[in-house]
């Protein structure tokens, strides 16, 4: 019986794997929509920010799913904000509560092509919950969705290029408006903001979500959050894909 986490056993097969699958990470992080960008857009004006402690999926791992249970988002100064709590390990459908309000989202997350997460707005007020669709395609790691009121979002991948100079990943929140783009918040995932034990080859890790000084005036602070998670856990599926891949492949069953 395999004890171990780690799937490749012998030392040569691991390096060869290793690199196979570091070679593969890159379309996790970085994707067909990622831009280079000299700064953030002018209109975005970073307001306060949460730091959101998930561990992600390693990179050399077996494709099992991820055993964390709560993600907690905490304030700067440490105090807890949010927390995201899925019952069973196996199932990615989620609740995300805060400690004031208690419930207010609860998302519904299926696995496989063309069947779109389903976001819930918990509100006691009315008899039936606000559902959203969070809709991506195959071929792009891009999702968009319209909040209540009608409003379209899109979540994305950009390179552009940090305070200190250095290009940078980034998931960035935008509304979609006729006049163009607005950013709403985005995901800064470096050494500084990443949660330890991370990397940056670490699938649906956390970082820093830094909203608009106006955001809350476009959209609702949680539901950002909650589709922000779901950007993370699409890159676990993603990397999980790739695992079962490799495995194959080292199998022969490819």
């Amino acid at each position: 019986m395999m004890t171990s986490d780690n799937p490749f056993t012998d030392s040569a097969g691991l390096a060869k794997e290793k690199e196979t699958l570091k070679s593969s990470a890159v379309s996790i992080i970085s994707t067909e929509t990622a831009e280079t960008l000299v700064n953030t857009p002018s209109s975005f004006t970073p307001g306060h920010s949460l730091f959101i402690d998930a561990r992600g999926k390693a990179l050399v791992r077996l494709p099992t799913p991820p055993s964390q249970l709560e993600i907690h988002i905490h304030n700067p100064d440490a105090s807890l904000a949010y927390v995201s709590t899925r019952k069973k390990r196996c199932s990615g459908t989620s609740t995300l509560s805060s400690p004031e309000c208690g419930d207010l989202i609860f998302t519904e997350y299926f696995f496989g092509p063309k069947r779109e997460p389903i976001i819930h707005l918990l509100n006691e007020s009315e008899k039936a919950s606000p559902q959203i669709k969070v809709k991506g395609k195959c071929t792009s790691r891009t999702t968009h969705f319209s909040a209540p009121d009608g409003s379209a979002f899109e979540w994305r991948y950009l390179k552009e290029r940090g305070p200190d100079g250095k290009k940078e990943r980034f998931v960035v929140l935008e509304k979609i408006e006729v006049a163009g783009r607005r950013r709403v918040a985005h995901l800064v995932r470096n050494e500084r903001t990443m949660p330890s034990k991370t990397s940056k080859c670490t699938a649906g890790n956390g970082g820093e979500l830094v909203f608009d000084r106006h955001a809350s005036e476009v959209i609702d602070e949680a539901l950002i959050v909650a589709t922000c998670l779901l950007m993370l856990k699409k890159e676990i599926d993603r990397q999980r894909a790739l695992q079962v891949f490799v495995l194959l492949s080292g199998s022969g069953g490819v």
